[in-house]
């Protein structure tokens, strides 16, 4: 559309430039007129050619941003989405940070993302130890992100202590997977 009108822009000069021309008494030959509105004929296509590049470069390069940040997002869906903890303890373990340092790469690079960083406490312990014991647990996540480069406005905390178990077993391996922070795209 833009490339269009710019056609009839360069038609309408292209023609201006031929009547001056032609209309120019003595000095200026016909010859010379022709020269004249030919070479701003070719300027004018050399310029329309270079914004139609342009044009196809912007919208090449618009799609790759697209696609870089389609794959980031899948990156992002292939990475742990679960933490765990050894018991009484809010440290992060090792075998966890790559896939904390893929969410921290994901959300620098998408400042509108948002995540929810669920703690959770296995069935021992008290239910205000427990909800505390979660806090830390999701405060830990969300300091490692934050070392990373992740804005702090995109973090929220939130603690469920003991109340919502993903296995109601009361042996270690029930207690083991119970002990998490859970990290939850909102704007996904």
């Amino acid at each position: 559309m833009q490339v269009g009108n710019l056609s009839k822009v360069i038609a309408s000069s292209v023609l201006v430039v031929f009547l001056a021309a032609c209309s120019s008494t003595g000095a200026t030959t016909d010859a010379t007129a022709s020269t004249q509105a030919a070479a701003a004929l070719a300027e004018a296509q050399a310029l329309e050619e270079a914004q139609a590049t342009a044009a196809a470069q912007q919208a090449a390069e618009n799609k790759v941003a697209q696609a870089a940040a389609e794959a980031a997002q899948k990156a992002t869906q292939a990475l742990a989405h679960i933490i765990y903890f050894d018991f009484d303890q809010s440290t992060i373990k090792a075998e966890f940070r790559t896939a904390l340092n893929g969410h921290a790469a994901y959300l620098s690079q998408n400042p509108s993302a948002r995540i929810v960083l669920e703690g959770h406490a296995d069935e021992r312990g008290t239910r205000e130890y427990n909800i505390a014991l979660g806090e830390r647990r999701g405060n830990a996540v969300s300091r490692y992100l934050v070392v990373q480069g992740v804005s702090v406005d995109s973090i929220e905390v939130v603690s469920f202590g003991e109340e919502r178990p993903v296995n109601a077993g009361h042996d270690s391996a029930s207690w083991s997977e119970n002990r998490r922070v859970e990290i939850r795209y909102i704007n996904y």
